[in-house]
């Protein structure tokens, strides 16, 4: 069973046809297609480039559908085309390079647009988050003690060293982060110290 968490408004896609309303939330629980074979690559649902999932209608009072996760090669394909979207999800693609070999549609080359625009612009005021201390990679709301609480102005927030990105970038491996590498046969070393 799976249960929203959170569910809020993203915005608004100009299509050629029929224009996307785009709203982002947070799923808990059993992953969408568990029986489909994921590459080994992939980063599952709350993780990565799919750490929000992503619903689309044309209208407030139509239905809304889920869009899927997306896989790194996906998302490879999508950063070498340029292509108008026009409001039917499961128009198939056809372009050069070609896009998609597995019966993909505009659905997934939306899905995977979404994600560039989220981890490249979303920002946050510095200092509102910081690292976990167990994690190096994890953030946690930066929340100081009672009465710490000082504002900046107007005018400080004004200068762009007082904005960081809340997203990590996608790299262009086409993932948020580097695989753990494979440790080979007969050595005795965990994954994190070939990292060193």
């Amino acid at each position: 069973m799976r249960f929203i968490v959170a569910f809020k408004c993203f915005g608004k896609i100009r299509v050629t046809d029929n224009d996307y309303y785009v709203a982002e939330g947070e799923i808990e629980g059993g992953e969408e297609g568990e029986g489909e074979e994921k590459p080994a690559d992939f980063e599952g649902k709350g993780t990565g480039i799919n750490k929000m999932t992503y619903w689309v209608s044309h209208s407030s009072f139509d239905k809304w559908v889920m869009l899927p996760d997306i896989s790194p090669p996906d998302m490879g394909a999508s950063r070498k085309i340029k292509i108008l979207f026009t409001g039917d999800l499961e128009r198939p693609i056809y372009a050069d390079p070609y896009f998609f070999k597995a019966k993909k549609t505009e659905k997934h080359y939306l899905r995977a647009q979404i994600a560039r625009i989220v981890h490249s612009t979303s920002l946050c005021p510095k200092g509102l988050f910081r690292l976990q201390e167990d994690s190096t990679k994890e953030i946690e709301d930066n929340a100081p003690e009672e009465g710490d609480i000082v504002l900046p102005s107007t005018k400080a927030m004004s200068d762009p060293s007082m904005w960081v990105h809340l997203s990590v970038g996608i790299l262009m491996n086409n993932r948020t982060g580097h695989m753990d590498p494979e440790v080979p046969e007969g050595m005795e070393i965990e994954p994190e110290e070939l990292l060193k």
